[in-house]
């Protein structure tokens, strides 16, 4: 049997930005990917399983509120945010979150072209089946040997370095149940986030590293977004630099770093290469060119 066969695909392709390390931007990630998406004219869903911190939820929240006054057409998705178990038996939780996922899932997988899920920075039940359903997934990584420890273990002994680690173990076990399920195939994306401004020696040495991981572990390496502030002011007004945030400043031109923040996203998006809608092709036929284009590169990958 070929290693890739066709696969059954869904009509929405799902992205799923997860890691189990926490304060690597993961919500920042989910807001831009989303944002941009729905100015590309498509039509987005949005899944927060963060239950307990809800970024993505507030951060569409403050959108929809700017938007009922808002100067300019306000892109929104369908936003689902599933309530967590509140019971105290663990199977009982379980069973309630999966059925909200399930529902929220059920909802919108034939009706719009992309559902975008942000996760919790840990190992639940929710995250890994989060995982076995992700077309996309993109896991930021800060610019430290500590994030790169998830994936592959960092050690002073070389005959421990370099052993999968944790959360790659789970990435790959999704892979694998993935494609029994339905030959699909998960593009794995680790995005450098949160990085520094100025490009230190250390900064250098973690992109060599994942770079040299990438063949082994199966994913494509990326630059993500700086640490910048215009990202932090924009969200309680439910904002993004792709708006037309210099209406919202009342005519004030863009300042030279959030022209660079802005640039900075769309880089992120293109280099996701998500499918793309053209004249005379549909979204499901665009899905199918995708999964040619991304096996392809992950055969070269193992040569």
């Amino acid at each position: 049997m070929p290693e890739f066969d066709a696969p059954d695909l869904r009509s929405a392709h799902v992205i799923v930005v997860a890691n189990e390390k926490g304060g690597t931007g993961k919500s920042t990630l989910s807001i831009h990917i989303s944002v941009a998406l729905l100015k590309a004219g498509f039509r987005v869903s949005t899944i927060d399983l963060d239950t307990r911190q809800r970024t993505l939820t507030r951060f569409f929240e403050n959108r929809a509120s700017w938007a009922a006054n808002a100067p300019w057409d306000v892109e929104l998705p369908r936003h689902h945010a599933p309530d967590r178990g509140n019971s105290e038996n663990v199977r009982d939780n379980e069973t309630w979150e999966f059925g909200a996922f399930a529902a929220a899932i059920s909802e919108v997988e034939h009706e719009y072209e992309f559902v975008v899920i942000d996760t919790p920075a840990s190992d639940s039940y929710l995250m890994r089946l989060a995982h076995s359903l992700a077309d996309t997934l993109v896991s930021p990584v800060n610019d430290s040997f500590i994030d790169v420890d998830v994936f592959s273990r960092v050690h002073h002994d070389r005959s421990q370095r370099g052993q999968v680690a944790h959360y790659a173990d789970l990435v790959l076990e999704a892979r694998r149940k993935r494609k029994l399920v339905d030959q699909g195939i998960i593009d794995w994306i680790i995005v450098r986030n949160r990085m520094s401004s100025t490009q230190s020696n250390n900064a250098k040495q973690i992109s060599a590293s994942l770079s040299r991981l990438a063949p082994e572990l199966q994913f494509r390496p990326a630059d993500g977004l700086h640490d910048r502030v215009i990202f932090r002011e924009l969200f309680p007004i439910g904002l993004t630099t792709l708006d037309p945030i210099e209406e919202a400043m009342r005519g004030s031109s863009l300042t030279n770093s959030q022209l660079a923040a802005r640039r900075e996203v769309e880089t992120l998006i293109a280099t996701l290469q998500l499918p793309e809608r053209s004249r005379g092709m549909a979204h499901l036929q665009a899905r199918h060119d995708w999964f040619e284009r991304i096996s392809r590169y992950y055969r070269d990958l193992k040569d």
